[in-house]
């Protein structure tokens, strides 16, 4: 008899358990389950669909539809903030977004006019947490009368300056300060060394002609960004190893801003190179040297 109770205990634990293992499961499955939404967005040539997050939730964009047309400014890197795409000419695009974030989140769909500082917001989603997907059907209709916008005649330095705009937009702010920082040092310490030196030759007779300053500055500009690329590896490898030493040694996780960014990296490394170049084919071409204390 007290065994047959014993049995039947059991037999009721292992149900409880069963029902409470169950519903976690669904449970869990309901927060991960993937939430969709379908927008239609109406734009003229040349707006802006720009889609920003106040977390960097933007995990993947898909587009579909001719990008001969478009215009896109994507992130550096993913996961992203923000994301826009224009058109030059009447065009319907198919865009996917995949959003994912840890905590709440919020995703504004903003429209912007060209040569227009004001944006204005289109909708606006709100997500608890988890993974979202939003499926935009952008279509840019033509200018009121019919035809594509008349886009200003932009000069030359205009659109050096736009360009060199958006390539700056690529690097982050940490990397600018870098080159900031250097740049005034060295511009500053290597024009009163150039200085000074120049006084010294005209003193003993001797001059530095402009092929010598020349020379001196690219040698200047060549050690300018060579420190500043093995600033910019060592802080970027000493936050991957920082972060190594905290997770596997201490058991600690910490969730920071990736600073590894593989284009800053290739761009230092390249402007270092093509500096060194330049100052190795003066020095060979020209029988000119650094100049040596004596």
């Amino acid at each position: 008899m007290q065994r047959r109770h014993t049995v039947k205990i059991l037999t009721w634990i292992t149900f409880l358990a069963f029902v409470i293992v169950i519903n976690l499961a669904v449970q869990l499955a309901a927060a991960q389950q993937l939430v969709t939404r379908s927008q239609d967005i109406q734009l003229t040539v040349n707006d802006s669909l720009i889609i920003t997050s106040n977390r960097t939730s933007i995990q993947r964009v898909v587009i579909q539809g001719n990008l001969s047309f478009a215009s896109i400014k994507k992130p550096a890197q993913y996961p992203a903030d923000n994301f826009a795409i224009s058109a030059h000419s009447p065009a319907n695009y198919a865009l996917q977004l995949s959003f994912n974030y840890s905590s709440d989140y919020q995703i504004n769909l903003l429209v912007q006019a060209p040569y227009d500082s004001v944006t204005r917001n289109n909708s606006t989603y709100y997500v608890s947490s988890g993974p979202f997907e939003l499926d935009i059907k952008a279509t840019f209709n033509p200018g009121a009368n019919g035809a594509a916008p008349v886009i200003p005649s932009v000069s030359p330095w205009q659109g050096f300056v736009k360009w060199l705009g958006k390539f700056g937009e690529a690097f982050p702010i940490w990397v600018k300060l870098v080159y900031l920082t250097f740049g005034v040092q060295f511009l500053v310490v290597g024009g009163l060394w150039i200085r000074r030196e120049s006084k010294k030759k005209e003193t003993a007779a001797q001059h530095l002609d402009t092929g010598d300053k020349a020379f001196l500055w690219i040698d200047i500009a060549y050690k300018l960004l060579l420190v500043s690329f093995l600033t910019i590896v060592a802080v970027m490898g000493g936050e991957v190893l920082v972060l190594f030493i905290l997770r596997f040694m201490f058991l600690v996780s910490l969730d920071l801003l990736s600073l590894w960014d593989l284009f800053v990296v290739g761009f230092a490394a390249g402007a270092v190179f093509i500096a060194y170049l330049i100052r190795f084919t003066l020095e060979k071409a020209f029988d000119l040297k650094p100049m040596q204390d004596e």
